[in-house]
């Protein structure tokens, strides 16, 4: 792990959590933070001209009000043209996943806590045309609905005192895998193909645990707990987790072995009223003062010390949320419903990165660029993160 001192004594004593934008001293604060970052992935770069120019990018990022687009940030760094940035992002000689990597990294150095869950998010991102990479109309989880536009998953590091973006996956459709003018267009490299948002999803979680991540649980909101083969790796692994599951019919098993289609509502409506328990709610800033309740139902015990598994019932006066949990027998409904709720936040940490850094401002069409850009995004809402003092987004 590459190790540095971000913020605290070494970074002037600033503690006070603010935003980028919010004031001269969070702004100061923000692009020391920055600064230091920088001379962190410094050696990632081979030639000073890039290795330069990234700062520049982060620093355009974090402290730009305006979109951060290749002729924004190229002004903000006192350049007439776009070109230099637009190189920085295509032909350029770094590796976005070692820049991944080193983000992973310094998150968890000041953030890490065994406590934490593995958040898997997708987002879309809507864009014009049919020529960037993995682009066409298909559901967005950030728009909930069918739109032109690119699907993304995230890996969000949820521990106690700060979320965080730790790695990214471009999603891309069957219709691109299998087109060979598409993958050469958008130079889609050779060995990628097809893989579902839950092959995405466990291949950045598998990362983390390689590298010794530390936490407790993975979680996400629907659908990826219909992902079975998802389901069974993070079971083979021991892997506690709770994903969301839709409300529509898809089978689940029961302790007896038999297959449950759709949603036992039977069964739900069974669980007698003292074994609803009142937890945290989605911490909705419109509406405070809606209770939720939580319950859970078991679908299999555990076998040989490995872990049990249940539906978790999740309702409050709006909707009810289901998921398929995974873990040790003594685990108590309170901790199933709190790795829930991480999960239901977990796009917060994204809309924060869409709304600091412009997550969602790139104007790049291939394959590496679209990688690199995000990555530098990251590494710039992570430095707001650092600088806020781990404040939750």
């Amino acid at each position: 792990m590459m190790r540095t001192q971000i913020y605290g004594e070494e970074a002037g004593g600033f503690s006070a959590a603010g935003s980028a934008g919010g004031s001269p001293l969070s702004a100061e604060r923000t692009e020391l933070v920055l600064r230091r970052l920088h001379r962190m992935i410094g050696p990632r770069f081979a030639r000073a001209e890039p290795r330069d120019r990234a700062f520049a990018f982060l620093r355009g990022m974090a402290l730009s009000a305006a979109r951060r687009n290749g002729r924004r940030l190229a002004d903000g760094a006192g350049e007439a043209r776009p070109d230099g940035m637009q190189r920085l992002l295509t032909t350029a000689r770094w590796n976005a996943d070692e820049l991944r990597d080193d983000l992973r990294d310094v998150i968890v150095e000041h953030f890490g806590d065994p406590r934490a869950v593995l958040v898997l998010n997708g987002e879309g991102f809507a864009k014009k045309g049919d020529r960037s990479v993995g682009v066409q109309p298909q559901f967005s989880p950030s728009a909930g609905g069918t739109e032109n536009c690119q699907v993304a998953v995230f890996l969000t590091y949820a521990a106690p005192r700060a979320q965080a973006i730790i790695d990214r996956e471009l999603y891309l459709p069957p219709e691109w895998a299998h087109d060979p003018a598409r993958r050469v267009r958008a130079r889609v490299p050779a060995d990628v193909r097809f893989r579902s948002p839950g092959r995405l999803g466990w291949e950045m979680v598998r990362r983390a645990v390689e590298a010794r991540t530390p936490a407790a649980w993975v979680a996400a909101e629907t659908p990826f707990g219909h992902d079975v083969e998802l389901r069974r790796r993070l079971r083979e692994r021991g892997i506690p987790h709770v994903l969301g599951l839709r409300t529509d019919p898809r089978p689940l098993r029961s302790t007896g072995g038999r297959v449950l289609w759709g949603v036992p509502e039977e069964a739900i409506a069974a669980i007698p009223a003292h074994d609803w328990l009142r937890t945290a709610d989605r911490d909705d800033p419109v509406r405070r003062d809606g209770a939720c309740h939580s319950a859970r139902i078991l679908l299999k015990r555990a076998d040989d010390g490995g872990l049990a598994q249940w539906l978790l019932i999740r309702r409050d006066t709006r909707k009810r949320r289901l998921y398929v949990c995974a873990a040790p027998p003594s685990t108590p409904l309170r901790e199933l419903a709190e790795v829930a709720r991480q999960a239901e936040l977990a796009p917060r940490c994204a809309a924060s990165a869409r709304r600091e850094v412009g997550l969602d401002h790139y104007e790049v069409r291939l394959w590496k660029a679209w990688y690199r850009y995000i990555t530098l995004a990251l590494l710039a809402h992570a430095g707001i993160t650092l600088a806020d003092g781990g404040a939750p987004p």
